[in-house]
């Protein structure tokens, strides 16, 4: 089921229902399950905590999230400077590693997802993208950007696009689409995986667009194992790749 503080989700969740009319698919879902807030997502500052992280992108952010290496926290960062400064304020004592929202559709993260990818077995490989692809088939297009591993575990980060017709609980018509960033833990079972969690980093809504493209993705080793104490963290101006 769906953790209400976290948006972290298990295996075990409840499943999507489906309206088929004519040739039109329309999915129905709970408001509570498929149109959480934000606040199911992220998690608020501690007020007594005096860490933080502050940092200059030098382009037009919509999102800075931190993440904890448990991935049980995801904090969201204030924007200021037209969106090219973010500061995380309250921060616990902990290591965090950045995600970086560009608002042209570029993401830069520096998330501790293993070791690089081994030599995986065809079987193996197509096995994964498939548990990644059937994880959520609300979200009706997907894209791994990055795999790592540790020892019979995979840690995948996945961004999930719905642009197809969405009801919403009351029947009415969602006119967006919708964008989803995820972090997937699976486990390796002979040539076949199961997902154990999904930690949510982002979802939004988006202006309906046919085929809205994926972003682009860059990982960043200096966002990532940043350690947070009791100070705020001053990462200066970020060396960010060029598209």
């Amino acid at each position: 089921m769906t953790s209400l503080s976290t948006g972290i989700h298990r295996q075990t969740r409840l499943g999507n229902w489906i309206l088929v009319i004519g040739h039109w698919s329309l999915v129905i879902l709970f408001a509570s399950v498929a149109f959480a807030d934000t606040q199911r997502i992220y998690t608020q500052p501690e007020a007594g905590a005096a860490g933080g992280i502050e940092g200059s992108a030098g382009i037009e952010l919509t999102h800075a999230l931190a993440v904890d290496h448990e991935r049980s926290h995801v904090y969201r960062a204030e924007l200021l400077d037209a969106g090219k400064t973010f500061r995380f304020a309250h921060l616990p004592i902990g290591k965090y590693d950045l995600v970086l929202m560009a608002k042209n559709r570029v993401v830069y993260e520096g998330l501790a997802l293993g070791e690089p990818a081994p030599a995986l077995s065809p079987a193996s490989a197509d096995n994964l993208k498939k548990r990644v692809s059937v994880a959520d088939s609300f979200y009706n297009r997907y894209t791994i950007h990055r795999t790592g591993f540790e020892g019979d575990r995979a840690l995948a980060f996945v961004e999930r696009i719905r642009d197809k017709l969405t009801l919403k609980q009351n029947a009415e018509k969602l006119g967006s689409n919708l964008r989803r960033f995820e972090v997937i833990e699976l486990e390796q079972a002979s040539d076949d995986w199961q997902m154990v969690t999904t930690r949510h980093l982002y979802r939004e809504e988006e202006p309906i667009e046919a085929s809205p493209p994926f972003f682009k993705h860059f990982q960043v080793p200096g966002l990532g194992s940043i350690r947070v104490v009791d100070s705020v963290k001053q990462l200066g101006a970020l060396s960010l790749p060029n598209l």
